[in-house]
């Protein structure tokens, strides 16, 4: 009963509130109009109030199999905006719209198309909507390990550069984020290079795993494992 009357609001909220107009960027050009005169040279205030109302617009739809759709047109919609934006822009500060571009992207599976730009937008500062509780680059390194941990548990086809270069970054300062999540990713990648054979590699992820959480970090078995072959004295 709880479940039929959830979709029965769900279903009641959408039909309340209307969608977006989302425009036409074909007709338009036909009509002499290009993308960039129709969505990116709105003034900067209509830009945002625009965004909002998607954006609740979204959160009345009910599943993937409604929201999908829409964050597709959205994407498309939102493209001229976001273009502009980077081209004309060195810092990506309170830009929530080239967020979500991205984040649409992602949520409909697209990551590896969009890892690079993504990665080089956190660099110029790109963060995350100001009521996220999570900053632009803890999210990023979230991103890279969900989708690299469910790629290796389900054996499926991925990159694992993404996740292994988000790790270089940690310890070089070119990221930072928090230590639960530190852990995660770490000791993802310091299995990879223990089923891999690569026991140096294997040894130092297994290391900062254990001092960044001694009690859970779960890979003490293996760095005494490692330590004993590699001659690096007696194990603890």
């Amino acid at each position: 009963m709880l479940s039929i009357l959830k979709k029965r609001q769900a279903q009641q909220r959408q039909q309340e509130a209307p969608k977006p107009q989302v425009v036409d960027v074909a007709e338009s050009v036909a009509q002499g109009l290009t993308a960039n005169s129709i969505i990116a040279d709105k003034p900067w205030e209509e830009t945002q109030l625009m965004l909002k109302k998607d954006l609740e617009y979204v959160r009345t739809l009910a599943g993937s199999q409604e929201k999908d759709p829409y964050k597709e047109e959205l994407v498309n919609k939102y493209r001229p905006v976001v273009e502009k934006l980077l081209d004309s822009h060195s810092n990506l500060e309170n830009l929530d719209v080239i967020w979500w571009f991205y984040q649409w992207q992602i949520d409909l599976g697209k990551l590896p198309e969009v890892h690079d730009q993504l990665r080089e937008a956190i660099d110029k500062g790109l963060e995350t909507p100001k009521s996220w509780k999570a900053n632009g680059q803890t999210t990023y390194c979230d991103i890279v390990f969900r989708y690299a941990f469910k790629a290796h548990e389900q054996k499926q086809e991925f990159n694992r550069e993404y996740l292994i270069q988000a790790v270089r970054d940690l310890q070089q300062g070119k990221l930072a984020t928090n230590a639960p999540l530190k852990v995660k990713m770490f000791r993802l990648v310091g299995d990879w290079y223990y089923e891999e054979g690569e026991k140096e590699q294997a040894y130092t992820m297994f290391g900062t795993v254990m001092k960044l959480d001694p009690n859970k970090g779960g890979r003490k078995t293996k760095i005494n494992e490692l330590k004993e072959e590699l001659g690096y004295g007696d194990s603890d």
